[in-house]
């Protein structure tokens, strides 16, 4: 496969080149929008302070009956500048940002053809299900209001009569915002976090979520009782026996800790189920096993749930999941990360046993 990448790095050099100089270009507007717009928050929350710590504002006011042009306009003098910042910022951004976009998904096409043409690819908008984000418990506690899931686009593997959809995601919980927008300063704080975001996220398109990367789901041949989740324990690895005393008391949608006598699987992650039966059942040896090797194949944060009818699996890829990654465009690294991830993805079509 090895040879394949390198054959497709080269029948793409010039389309990858370009991507590369419009991925800068973007990062560059992208500041200046950002930027300037986290300045200009920065100035604004810092003045309110300043105010209401009774500084001197004098400068801010024109006592002068016949003030000069500078005294009469200076605050849009001393604004303007930074506007037109971020108006300039924000042209080039949508513009190169467009030009990016196209050529990465021009070339993910094309690679997916050619590495996995089992595989099929949709790069459209769509929205994910609150419902199906619900049934994942992945994301607890979400609030109706806010919460939503948006996806870049789907990739689904078929094996015989199973099926598995995987999503480049973008999912926002609503948590914080429920929180936050019931006041001016929480709306204000919101607004600060999310130009944050923007100026540095992995991707532009993240500031909207918690959580960016894979999201999959599948329909069970055979229903379950109850539901079984598996999540991420970095405790587990750090506070040994404290950690399972932290992690018992948490609670994932009335779920409780199950331990499964697993000592390398419960290094990486920790299970949550109804009841101790039920997770056996679902998780044997071999799946712990496969899911053991897949954490340290490709050393992300893996969740993968059973509930109901639905098997679910999600993977946190901040870069995201169906794009080019982080990595340089020309110097191979970012095909490579592609492919690894459409073979994670593959892998656990073929490896974890729906049943």
């Amino acid at each position: 496969m090895t040879e394949k990448i390198e054959h497709l790095q080269q029948e793409l050099h010039a389309t990858l080149k370009q991507a590369e100089r419009n991925r800068r270009r973007t990062g560059i507007f992208r500041i200046l929008t950002y930027g300037g717009a986290l300045v200009y928050f920065a100035g604004v929350i810092a003045f309110q302070v300043f105010t209401y710590s009774g500084g001197d504002t004098s400068f801010f006011y024109t006592p002068n009956p016949d003030p000069t042009f500078f005294e009469r306009y200076k605050m849009l003098i001393l604004i303007a500048p930074l506007f037109i910042l971020i108006t300039v910022g924000g042209f080039g951004l949508g513009f190169y940002y467009r030009k990016f976009t196209e050529a990465e998904q021009n070339s993910i096409r094309r690679i997916i053809r050619e590495m996995f043409p089992e595989a099929k690819l949709a790069l459209l908008p769509s929205e994910v299900s609150p419902s199906l984000l619900l049934q994942s418990n992945f994301f607890g506690g979400m609030d109706s209001r806010y919460a939503g899931g948006h996806s870049f686009g789907t990739v689904i593997f078929e094996n015989g009569d199973r099926k598995i959809t995987f999503r480049d995601a973008v999912i926002n919980t609503g948590k914080q915002e429920s929180r936050l927008a019931q006041t001016s300063a929480g709306g204000l704080l919101l607004v600060f976090q999310a130009v944050f975001k923007g100026l540095f996220a992995k991707r532009v398109e993240n500031i909207a979520g918690n959580f960016r990367g894979m999201f999959a789901d599948a329909r069970l041949e055979k229903k379950i009782s109850g539901s079984v989740v598996v999540l991420p324990d970095r405790l587990e690895s750090r506070l040994d026996y404290l950690a399972k005393n932290i992690q018992a008391l948490k609670n994932v949608n009335g779920n409780r800790l199950v331990s499964l006598e697993d000592v390398e699987f419960e290094r990486y992650f920790a299970v949550y189920a109804g009841d101790e039966i039920t997770a056996r059942y679902v998780l044997t040896p071999a799946m712990m096993l496969r899911m053991t090797e897949l954490e340290r194949k490709y050393n992300r944060d893996m969740m993968l749930s059973f509930s109901g009818d639905r098997f679910f699996f999600a993977v946190a890829m901040p870069e995201g999941f169906l794009t080019l990654g982080s990595s340089s465009l020309t110097s191979g690294e970012a095909l490579q990360d592609l492919y690894d991830n459409f073979a994670a993805a593959r892998d656990i079509l073929n490896d974890l046993k729906l049943k």
